[in-house]
């Protein structure tokens, strides 16, 4: 029941900030509009008037701006990590649901995302997804990420039992 609460409650959250930027967004395009043109003159010349160009839409503002935005290796790592925690956690759930252990579902899930079977039948998408020079930047992220794990189970080790 607190998951379900948990999953209502990030939904929720979503959601209120998607309506709150597009209630932003309606109204920037309200501050557009009032703005017909600009009045520009010349010592010499007459007076020219530029108008704004035409918008674009926002629809075609916001695919341009992601696959801009895709080009970076920030972007690029966001996108890895998650895909890769999305894949892991989905496959995990399947195999805690057929009765086994949720770690076998994510090495499953790394070997689907590897280059043993998702470079293999998909070089395309594994090519966009994980290119060869922004493996480095993962490769470090997973060391930080080992090296959390293992201070974790440094701390629940029972040094009394040890003894």
């Amino acid at each position: 029941m607190k998951a379900f609460r948990n999953t209502i409650f990030y939904v929720s959250t979503i959601i209120i900030f998607l309506v709150l930027m597009w209630g932003a967004m309606q109204r920037g395009k309200l501050l557009e509009g009032r703005h017909t043109g600009i009045s520009i003159q010349h010592p010499t010349e007459k007076i020219i008037t530029a108008l704004p160009e035409p918008e674009k839409g926002a629809w075609n503002d916001f695919k341009n701006g992601i696959s801009q935005s895709l080009h970076h290796s920030f972007s690029i790592l966001l996108l890895q990590i998650i895909i890769i925690i999305l894949l892991s956690r989905l496959i995990g759930y399947f195999f805690h649901k057929i009765g086994q252990p949720t770690v076998i579902g994510e090495v499953l899930a790394g070997i689907i995302l590897g280059p043993s079977f998702f470079g293999l039948f998909f070089p395309g998408i594994s090519g966009f997804i994980f290119p060869p020079d922004s493996l480095n930047n993962l490769q470090f992220l997973s060391q930080i990420g080992l090296i959390l794990f293992m201070f974790i189970i440094g701390m629940e080790l029972d040094l009394k039992l040890l003894k």
